[in-house]
């Protein structure tokens, strides 16, 4: 999963704009975007929070500038524990060329002393769009960790998991309905890229093409199809 691999599978898979939401990091993205850039891959910076109620929280941003200084503002948060690559592997930093340029001292997998209400707000000061990642599963989903989505946080949408449909999760659970549901292949191997993704209704791969379709809900999730059409980005 080296930033040149994932653009490259992305592109071969014929998907026009990716998300990277490392776990209470985002430095890879940096590298990711350069490769997408020359390879037309519009590339969203983004990160997947872990809130100290153990919800997952997905933060996406317009450019990698302000995701960056948006994980400087969480970074105090995440617990100082050292990471034991022996047990949990080696957090790296890799460059477009495959080059190991940085590693992550901190265990990335804890949670951050930060609640999910102050999570949101943070993004939201950064200019960046939060979004309650994989809400059906019962680890790490805020339906099973909180019970409910809170109202008052104002989210646009929500992510499902690539496990079920959108019209699965709104069978389950119909408070669904209020949201634009998204989902994707959240690949942690470069074979996952695309298995799932979501259609978005745009002009062009761009940031604000991407806002404004959550906006509008004019988002399709797709099984294991790739056949989008002109004018059809996914994500």
């Amino acid at each position: 999963m080296s930033p040149r691999r994932i653009v490259e599978e992305a592109k071969k898979r014929g998907i026009h704009i990716i998300a990277v939401t490392d776990h209470n990091s985002c430095e890879n993205v940096v590298y990711v975007k350069r490769i997408g850039d020359r390879l037309g891959i519009e590339v969203i910076p983004g990160m997947e929070l872990q809130t100290e109620e153990e919800v997952h929280l997905l933060a996406y941003f317009e450019t990698t500038e302000a995701a960056l200084s948006f994980r400087d503002a969480v970074y105090p948060y995440l617990p100082n524990v050292k990471n034991d690559p022996d047990y949990f592997g080696d957090q790296v930093v890799v460059d477009e060329d495959e080059v190991v340029v940085g590693i992550e001292e901190k265990l990335l997998l804890n949670s951050l002393s930060l609640s999910l209400d102050e999570c949101v707000r943070m993004v939201r000061e950064y200019k960046g769009v939060p979004i309650p990642a994989h809400v059906d599963r019962p680890s790490f989903g805020v339906i099973n960790q909180l019970g409910f989505i809170p109202d008052y946080l104002g989210f646009e949408a929500v992510e499902v998991s690539r496990s079920l449909t959108p019209e699965q999760a709104l069978a389950r659970w119909p408070e669904l309905g209020r949201y634009a549901i998204l989902s994707g292949s959240d690949a942690h191997y470069p074979e996952d890229i695309g298995a799932v993704v979501t259609l978005f209704l745009m002009e062009e791969p761009s940031w604000d093409g991407f806002v404004e379709a959550l906006k509008g809900r004019k988002v399709q999730v797709i099984h294991r199809s790739l056949n989008l059409g002109m004018g059809e980005s996914a994500l």
